[in-house]
């Protein structure tokens, strides 16, 4: 996992292809309506809403693409645990590109406005939650495959 300021993000060009495109397509979508929306090489969402307990979330993976979460405003906080120390309780969906797990939720970080973090495949994480006050939150998901123009990159 990977977690900075948002006016540090394009040091991780190199490190995920794609990424300068999906950081060129949400110029301007700040103002766009709670949504998905494709870009060539991958596709963005933008959510909204309160936090949630951590104790009502769970933990989730991603296998076919990296999750690059900028917070635009409010504040969310996440947890992270190594995927491979987690517990299934959901099994991969493809459609979703998503498993759901259950481990120990010590890891915690408050990501605020203007800060973003990048999860891969190996990152099981529970974000938009909270430890006691709930925050109101809007962020832009970049999804970005892993497999990148035939190419298999192994994280």
């Amino acid at each position: 996992m990977i977690i900075g300021q948002l006016t540090h993000i394009n040091d991780y060009d190199l490190l995920l292809p794609g990424l300068g495109k999906g950081l060129e397509a949400i110029r301007g979508a700040l103002s766009r309506p709670i949504g998905k929306y494709q870009f060539e090489g991958g596709y963005f969402l933008i959510q909204e809403g309160i936090t949630t307990p951590f104790d009502d979330g769970s933990f989730e993976a991603h296998r076919n693409y990296i999750d690059v979460q900028i917070v635009v405003s409010g504040s969310e906080e996440i947890a992270w645990f190594d995927y491979d120390q987690l517990k299934c309780i959901m099994h991969y969906d493809e459609m979703t590109d998503k498993e759901k797990l259950i481990g120990p939720i010590t890891h915690r970080i408050l990501i605020q406005e203007g800060m973003f973090w990048i999860a891969f495949p190996s990152d099981g994480h529970l974000a938009v939650s909270h430890t006691t006050t709930p925050y109101i939150y809007r962020k832009i998901v970049i999804k970005l495959p892993i497999n990148q123009g035939g190419e298999m990159h192994e994280y």
